[in-house]
């Protein structure tokens, strides 16, 4: 991990104690020395110590990292002190438990997007570096079907294109879906 590959990627950062999502950013730094990364402190509503998991969404790959928040504001700026990261055989393959609600308001047919009259809601089960597992209703997806699926995350929206790889029945009512993200776009919240 270095300055060039993670300067400006998101970051999602979890209280270890209550497993709630503090912030969801962008990086702005990379300290090799003290192994941080800076982020806008408007981005850390509670300025105060927190024990934390970070999840670095890198161009390649997904880090998880331990580590902790001092809440210190330097020129707008917070430190997030990060632990080592867990070395994986292929952590890009590696999928880890992000619980996001999120709506899928377009299918593809023949390569383009079409609008569905009512949008379906999903919740994410867990998130790889290239795939999503998602629960939704039974019976809506089959294997090779693709989607615009829309995730709302605390300062913006995430724009996912997938496809379903595998299906897993759960119940009578819901099903879990395999899925491999073929594009993602980040919009952020603008500011009125």
């Amino acid at each position: 991990m270095n300055e060039s590959t993670i300067r400006n990627r998101r970051i999602l950062i979890k209280n270890t104690e209550n497993g709630e999502i503090i912030a969801d950013t962008k990086i702005l730094g990379f300290n090799s020395l003290t192994n941080s990364v800076r982020i806008s402190a408007a981005s850390l509503p509670d300025k105060k110590y927190y024990r934390i998991t970070a999840f670095i969404f890198a161009e390649e790959c997904l880090y998880e990292l331990s580590g902790t928040i001092k809440g210190v504001m330097v020129d707008n700026e917070i430190d997030v002190l990060l632990g080592r990261s867990k070395e994986k055989e292929d952590r890009a393959r590696t999928r880890y438990p992000v619980e996001l609600k999120g709506v899928i308001s377009h299918i593809i047919v023949d390569g383009r997007a079409i609008c569905l009259r009512k949008p379906m809601h999903i919740r994410t089960i867990n998130m790889s570096a290239n795939g999503v597992l998602m629960k939704a209703d039974a019976g809506c997806f089959g294997v090779g079907d693709g989607f615009v699926l829309t995730l709302t995350v605390e300062r913006g929206t995430i724009i996912l294109h997938c496809g379903i790889v595998r299906i897993n029945h759960n119940n009578m009512l819901t099903e879990e879906y395999g899925c491999r993200i073929s594009g993602i776009q980040l919009e952020r919240e603008t500011q009125g």
